[in-house]
């Protein structure tokens, strides 16, 4: 027998009354096998689980994965930052629970070598689809955030002429009009710098382990679940 961590976040968290699961199963278990056990266990999380990706060790990972002692899985549910610096000094990265500052982005993506220095911000809504919204509160996997972001600058990098990037993520409790992401990127021309932005949020609401809770007057619910 092996022992592995079951790591748990946002609605699954809630759900399970935890946020790690220990378990203890056959040696050459699949990632798949330990699911189905906490499934077994858990019958209530079977929806979401149904339509997540799963990690092993922050890295992604399939169902057929074999598992080895120590090893620690996380249950990434469909997605929507710890700091790094690159050490080219050329990225930036955090995830913090603290009020974004948006000139602290755009001081570091600015250059003298710039002809662009472009700057994205995601705020929150008021509402969803005309219903109100009272606030947001967004949950992350910090460690592999971090990790998964730094792999997405780094395709910036390859696919687009660019010379600085700077992402900052807010985690925890948000009003409308309050910044939940700010993007800043430089480049030697414009282009290049609108691509490299589009290329980065569109990825990080798909990959970047960070969820998002919409609270309502009745309530609260996961975005996209």
């Amino acid at each position: 027998m092996i022992n592995i961590k079951v790591r748990l976040f946002a609605a699954l968290k809630e759900i399970i009354g935890k946020n790690r699961l220990d378990l203890q199963i056959p040696e050459g278990s699949s990632v798949g096998y330990a699911i189905a056990s906490v499934e077994g266990a858990y019958p209530a999380v079977k929806k979401i689980i149904k339509i997540s990706k799963f990690a092993v060790n922050m890295e992604y990972a399939d169902a057929e994965k074999k598992l080895a002692e120590g090893d620690e899985i996380t249950i990434i549910m469909p997605v929507s930052g710890g700091l790094y610096s690159g050490a080219e000094k050329n990225m930036h990265i955090e995830i913090t629970d603290d009020a974004i500052d948006a000139a602290k982005v755009l001081d570091f993506v600015s250059d003298a070598s710039a002809g662009s220095v472009l700057l994205f911000n995601g705020t929150v809504r008021d509402n969803d689809d005309g219903k109100p919204v009272e606030y947001l509160y967004y949950e992350a996997y910090e460690e592999m955030a971090v990790k998964e972001i730094k792999k997405l600058i780094e395709a910036a990098f390859d696919k687009y002429d660019i010379l600085k990037v700077c992402v900052i993520h807010r985690t925890g409790k948000m009003d409308a009009g309050e910044i939940s992401i700010s993007i800043g990127v430089s480049s030697p021309h414009r282009e290049d710098s609108y691509l490299a932005s589009k290329f980065l949020i569109d990825n990080i609401k798909e990959t970047v382990p960070v969820w998002k809770k919409e609270m309502f007057e009745e309530g609260g619910r996961w975005k996209r679940l």
